[in-house]
């Protein structure tokens, strides 16, 4: 019995040991503004259970909607400190100790990829070995594939545009974001390769899996998570998408090794790609990368191709239908853009590259003010590696920083009294030079900004170029009735349903043209 009693004594103090040292880690937290609506030892839990992927949005949103510089929100115990201003993120996302991210990260069961990887040691390794896949010779050679996807994209809506048609133009524009980024990040032609729609569709199923779970503490334990519905949609869909990528790494990897089998994409096609690309792409990058002279497996292979997949695919066919929605509503806007394309490129049969594209100035505000309003990343965090002091409260090592791009762009103290108009005006280059630079990150920034931007905007100016020059875009829905879910990515509730209507082509006379009558409607 006494030996009972000793040892109940013993696991009581041991408890209360953890407990106190707990909340000495966490006083910090006390000289922090906190979100209302608290409850006793739960804290702010309960706004973040039983949601949605779109109510779960509206609740980041809403947690993040104060003109405060730092807030924090308590997940029964544990704090979370949210970081608001711009002066604050900057400090944050430049800082040399705080490139690791925390648990939430590893929910998405994507490993040590570039978006995903915890350590911030091992991060900072892979970036630096990668980082010639993305460099700007590579990606300038990535433009006539990005431009021959985009024609073929015309070409299969064409049959649509008869101005009173509506199709939900992400269903399009995915397959062709989808196309460059499998022929510039694994080296293969995904139109001569089966199941690319099932692999999209069961990309899309993880990715809402994933949005459920991370912002639902109850699905956040695994014990709990596997009983779920989103459990076994996301497992289910897990095996198909793995074994569609691990099939290509499998024959990338016979290709550089000199390896002929009958299962191998042809020759002939993978040659024709390599012509433009000149210089090895991103899988190579990976496959040649050696950790401490040893080779990656081909599980961390897979785990940074599936990364660059997801981020690539996503980024440019969101943002591009986004930008002809916000066009659609905005004629005039629209109009603008087309009649720089018309000075640019004085035919819509012109081949495009990178320095033609650099002229594209205005429909670079117009993308950008598009990331704005909708930033496809709109949250990200970090786990501190080393004390912080932020606003005289110093944050100690282990601690999660949460950031909402998001709300970010849409403070009126560095947006104006209308933030959510959309206004490409917004980032002329003066407009930009009087704002903080840290108040617009839709790429986030510092040492883990994302590795893909340039790539990016190169295939969004090339896929709206061939899309404007070749329709009108129209829409029935208002910005004001646009609501969003968080999917991983800012994702739009419903379809993105537009119209198009054929720009006629008019050609000039006599071997001389003007740009204003290269294109008329």
């Amino acid at each position: 019995m006494e030996l009972v009693l000793a040892f109940v004594l013993l696991v009581t103090f041991a408890l209360l040991g953890v407990i106190v040292n707990h909340l000495l880690t966490i006083r910090y937290a006390w000289n922090i503004p906190s979100y209302p609506a608290k409850i006793p030892f739960l804290g702010h839990a309960m706004m973040f259970s039983g949601k949605n992927t779109e109510r779960a949005f509206r609740t980041m949103a809403r947690v993040f909607n104060t003109n405060q510089r730092m807030t924090k929100l308590l997940l029964g115990p544990i704090p979370a400190v949210l970081i608001h201003h711009p002066d604050l993120l900057q400090k944050v996302l430049t800082n040399a100790e705080l490139y690791d991210k925390p648990f939430l990260y590893d929910l998405m069961k994507l490993g040590r990829g570039l978006i995903t990887e915890r350590n911030g040691l091992y991060w900072k390794q892979t970036r630096k070995a990668v980082n010639p896949a993305f460099s700007m010779k590579i990606l300038g050679g990535f433009v006539p594939i990005f431009d021959s996807r985009a024609k073929v994209l015309v070409e299969r809506l064409k049959p649509l545009a008869d101005g009173v048609t509506d199709l939900n133009l992400l269903q399009y524009v995915a397959q062709c974001t989808l196309e460059m980024i499998f022929s510039t990040t694994m080296g293969c032609h995904l139109h001569v390769r089966p199941g690319e729609k099932e692999y999209v569709y069961h990309l899309e199923q993880i990715q809402s899996s994933l949005g459920e779970r991370m912002l639902n503490v109850e699905k956040q334990l695994d014990a709990l998570y596997r009983f779920s519905a989103s459990y076994r949609r996301e497992m289910k869909s897990r095996v198909i998408c793995d074994a569609f990528t691990d099939k290509i790494i499998q024959e990338r990897r016979a290709r550089l090794a000199g390896e002929k089998n009958n299962n191998e994409v042809s020759e002939k096609n993978l040659d024709s790609l390599e012509q433009h690309l000149k210089s090895n792409i991103f899988l190579d990058e990976i496959l040649n990368y050696r950790q401490e002279g040893v080779p990656l497996e081909d599980q961390e292979v897979s785990e940074h191709l599936r990364t660059m997949m997801a981020a690539g695919n996503e980024t440019s066919a969101l943002t591009t239908c986004y930008v002809c929605l916000f066009l659609a509503q905005n004629p005039e806007i629209q109009d603008k853009v087309v009649s720089e394309m018309r000075e640019i490129f004085h035919s819509p049969s012109v081949e495009l590259n990178t320095e033609s594209l650099k002229q594209l100035l205005y429909t670079e505000m117009v993308i950008r003010e598009t990331l704005r309003l909708v930033p496809v990343v709109p949250f990200i965090a970090r786990e501190t590696g080393s004390e912080i002091e932020l606003d005289g409260v110093h944050i100690p090592r282990g601690q999660i920083l949460v950031m909402n791009f998001y709300s970010l762009h849409r403070r009126k103290d560095f947006w104006g009294d209308e933030p959510e108009r959309f206004d490409p005006e917004r980032f002329r280059p003066e407009a930009v030079r009087e704002r903080h630079p840290y108040a617009y990150l839709p790429f986030s920034a510092g040492f883990r900004n994302c590795i893909g931007s340039r790539y990016a905007m190169n295939s969004l100016k090339t896929m709206l170029t061939r899309l404007l020059m070749a329709f009108e875009v129209r829409t029935t829905i208002k910005q004001e009735d646009m609501k969003f879910k968080f999917e991983i990515t800012m994702k739009l509730v419903g379809a993105h349903t537009v119209q198009l209507v054929r720009r006629e082509q008019k050609w000039a006379e006599g071997g001389g043209s003007q740009p204003g009558d290269l294109w008329t409607k």
